[in-house]
């Protein structure tokens, strides 16, 4: 709880500290969200509630970045014996971005449910391509260590048909060894920014998704509500703040989870 504590306490300077700092300076952003997911599996339906928050902090602009983030999901359906328990993960990334691009290096803990001992780590790297102002490619890559051991890839696209509409589209896939289970997923998201000079948006999404030990796919409905904080790059836009302020390119695939059930 201490690192959450911090990490809010972080995000609260930042949207106090004022949008965008000039090119070369230090600067500080971040952002919140929760959404809510429904989760339609072939052993019944369940929903998943999701918070995250993340703390970007600018060396130098283009230049070196740090960034700390933390979620924490809330399900009824990870429960053991009539109690409930939380999903934690958090971590942390240290990347080079400019006008073209970013790329660098992620290392997230996963506290997983109760029948596994301890947490797990995943490491990786990931970079993301601007082309032109209208489209981002993403990649990514690593592997899992610890209580889990296995390796992970995901690939992506962002489509900004205007400024503060982004519709991002995402494919998963994650594999345990010693002949574990594989998750292979493929996602279409859409997130609206109504008001630039209010940094709040909303978000719909849908991802199909497969994992080995279970017969039949799932179905995963979401929506949420994302506040941006700094990184408003020059107007303030979805697609200037995605590109200027914290990263939503980083880390394993959250849908990790379906390889521990």
């Amino acid at each position: 709880m201490t690192f959450v504590f911090r990490l809010v306490g972080a995000l609260l300077i930042a949207a106090g500290s004022g949008s965008y700092a000039a090119a070369d300076s230090m600067s500080l952003s971040g952002s919140l969200g929760a959404s809510y997911s429904y989760l339609k599996t072939p052993g019944g339906d369940t929903s998943v509630w999701d918070g995250l928050g993340e703390v970007n902090f600018t060396i130098t602009d283009p230049g070196f970045n740090v960034e700390l983030r933390g979620a924490n999901d809330y399900s009824n359906f990870l429960q053991t014996n009539g109690v409930r328990h939380d999903l934690w993960d958090y971590g942390g990334d240290a990347y080079f971005r400019d006008y073209a691009g970013a790329i660098g290096a992620s290392v997230t803990a996963v506290q997983l449910p109760v029948q596994h001992s301890s947490q797990s780590i995943a490491y990786g790297g990931f970079g993301e391509a601007y082309l032109f102002g209208a489209f981002t490619l993403r990649a990514k890559g690593g592997a899992i260590s610890n209580d889990l051991s296995g390796y992970y890839a995901a690939g992506g696209a962002a489509a900004y048909p205007v400024k503060n509409i982004a519709v991002n589209l995402e494919f998963d896939y994650a594999k345990l060894e010693h002949n574990g289970p594989d998750l292979k997923s493929v996602g279409l998201t859409a997130e609206y920014l109504p008001v630039p000079s209010v940094p709040v948006s909303l978000t719909f999404g849908y991802s199909y998704e497969t994992v080995s030990q279970i017969s039949n796919h799932v179905d995963v409905w979401s929506a949420g509500i994302k506040v941006y904080l700094g990184g408003a790059g020059r107007d303030g836009s979805l697609r200037d703040r995605q590109r200027d302020g914290a990263l939503v390119w980083n880390g394993a695939p959250q849908n990790l989870l379906g390889l521990t059930l």
